[in-house]
């Protein structure tokens, strides 16, 4: 059970993790507009792993060891991987609004997954504000409607690879750092970006893509760090209701950045996840001053 410090410590951490990793987006966005996909999923992975070796060179850490090959290890690799190659997807051919209010089915799942799977105390009340926020999420993607965007079951399966990614960092053992970890999750962006150039080809990137480029890396790197960080130092269920701030964060680009205009029923929808999540925290923030 962790201590009420570390888990408002662990609720900075997802917050800063979030707006990084909108910026993210919205560089990766806009870099995939001028190169190959696959390009920039390697450089990304490159780039990341440069600054993730680096952390770990001056913790006098080893990189390569047995550790990787610890299912939970696996397990968030894989997730990172699954992840990344559907949140590209997602954001080429899904509105950023779209993809943004999506993933915030993320803090519901791993609120579900700490309870059925962590061991973690999740009450009726806050179960119940799950399966509402669910309801929310429903009138965001709108399946079997005409406005449904088929592309927006990429950001479903992201959400999906997220969750394993979460759960992998929360089981790993705590003598393997943060950016351990994501040294091995941005090493999987360098096999998957390899796989995707073979087949869609290269291009010398133009400053402003190499702009693009850079601003992603940094953005991307920070978003990782800080996730990780945040799920070992605070309980599941208390920090995943922090990532709702991405939804703030994503209209906010893509209302006055991208000119998006979202429709009422992703506002509303989007209003209901919000508030599910919101209730989850203030009810589990009540419960550690009544104890």
């Amino acid at each position: 059970m962790s201590s009420t410090s570390e888990n408002l410590t662990g609720m900075l951490y997802m917050t800063l993790s979030m707006g990084s990793f909108t910026l993210a987006d919205l560089a990766l966005k806009w870099a995939c507009e001028i190169l190959p996909t696959g390009q920039v999923m390697l450089i990304l992975g490159l780039g990341c792993c440069a600054l993730f070796w680096s952390v770990t060179q001056r913790n006098q850490e080893k990189a390569f060891s047995r550790v990787f090959f610890l299912p939970a290890v696996l397990l968030r690799t894989f997730g990172e991987a699954v992840a990344v190659i559907f949140i590209f997807l997602a954001l080429i051919h899904s509105a950023f609004t779209s993809v943004a209010a999506i993933l915030q089915t993320l803090p519901l799942l791993m609120t579900l997954i700490s309870f059925i799977f962590l061991g973690e105390k999740v009450g009726m009340h806050r179960l119940l504000a799950v399966l509402v926020g669910f309801v929310g999420v429903l009138l965001i993607i709108r399946p079997g409607l005409e406005s449904f965007d088929v592309f927006s079951l990429y950001a479903v399966l992201a959400v999906v690879g997220m969750s394993m990614r979460d759960v992998g960092s929360r089981l790993s053992p705590a003598s393997i750092s943060a950016s351990m970890l994501a040294l091995y999750g941005a090493m999987t962006f360098v096999v998957v970006g390899l796989v995707m150039m073979y087949f869609g080809g290269s291009k010398v990137p133009s400053l402003e893509a190499s702009m693009y480029l850079i601003a992603m890396i940094l953005f991307a790197s920070s978003g990782s760090y800080y996730a990780t960080k945040a799920m070992r130092i605070g309980e599941v269920s208390v920090i995943s209701p922090l990532r709702y701030t991405r939804l703030l964060f994503g209209m906010l680009v893509g209302v006055f950045i991208l000119k998006e205009q979202p429709d009422q029923y992703m506002l509303l929808g989007s209003a209901i996840v919000v508030m599910a999540g919101l209730y989850v925290l203030f009810r589990e923030q009540l419960q550690h001053k009544t104890q």
